[in-house]
């Protein structure tokens, strides 16, 4: 069982990512964008009241309302630190149908894993848990906290982690082991560069960038991720295709 490095749209995922970019469970998000589109209530959550209780149908199973919820008030927090910054309202309309179709994707793929009989044990879940608090720089119990914070209490944050240890080992199964050339290496380190002397010719700085050999095992796991990512969408896309599946928004 590979380790949990990359993610393809799972409510836990996103929550991770808002709590390593915040430091915190997301509740200091600044003030809400005074826009009819962008309207939240005052603790800068949006306004989920007409979230039906079934948002999607997939092959026979359901996502809930209470799946929908922490997934898409994560993702709009971090819309809103971005509309803050470029001045442009959140479209929560926009917002509800990507949620969506992330919770739908993410179901298609853990339904494949199910049909393969692809599992995932309880001590790759507990390592998965281990890995994913010390990336958001927390402790495991800070971690949980901060999770349930966001609606997700420890059973749903252990479930929604077993599902992508299953999807990953169901992409493996689908595509192999994924090649990294020279040419992608040296096109990922000039990505990373170009971006660096940037940010440093905006603050006056001089851009201390480590050699392409120094970067080469991260650039390989960054560019290796670039492409279990895009065969997860396109693979997602595909089961969806084939599949039964109805948005109720």
């Amino acid at each position: 069982m590979p380790k949990t490095k990359w993610w393809v749209g799972l409510a836990v995922s996103l929550s991770i990512a808002a709590l390593a970019g915040c430091g915190s469970s997301g509740e200091d998000s600044g003030p809400a964008v005074t826009s009819p589109a962008a309207e939240a209530s005052q603790d800068g959550a949006p306004n989920t009241a007409d979230i039906p209780d079934v948002v999607a149908e997939v092959n026979g199973e359901t996502i809930t309302k209470d799946d929908f919820v922490p997934l898409y008030e994560t993702q709009y927090q971090q819309m809103m630190m971005q509309a803050q910054q470029g001045g442009q309202p959140v479209d929560e309309e926009g917002l509800k149908k990507q949620t969506a179709e992330n919770l739908v994707s993410t179901k298609l793929l853990s339904q494949e894993a199910d049909k393969r009989g692809i599992e995932a044990s309880d001590d790759d879940v507990s390592t998965a848990l281990d890995e994913t608090a010390q990336a958001s720089q927390m402790s495991k119990d800070d971690f949980l906290a901060a999770m349930a914070d966001q609606g997700m209490d420890e059973k749903k944050v252990h479930e929604e982690l077993r599902t992508q240890l299953k999807i990953e080992d169901l992409i493996a199964d689908e595509f192999g082991e994924f090649e990294v050339t020279d040419e992608e290496i040296g096109a990922a380190y000039q990505r990373a560069k170009d971006q660096q002397e940037q940010m440093a010719s905006q603050s006056g700085q001089e851009a201390q960038v480590p050699s392409l050999d120094e970067m080469r095992p991260q650039l390989e796991e960054q560019v290796k991720g670039e492409k279990s990512t895009e065969a997860t969408q396109k693979f997602a896309g595909e089961l969806r295709d084939k599949g039964d599946v109805t948005i109720n928004l």
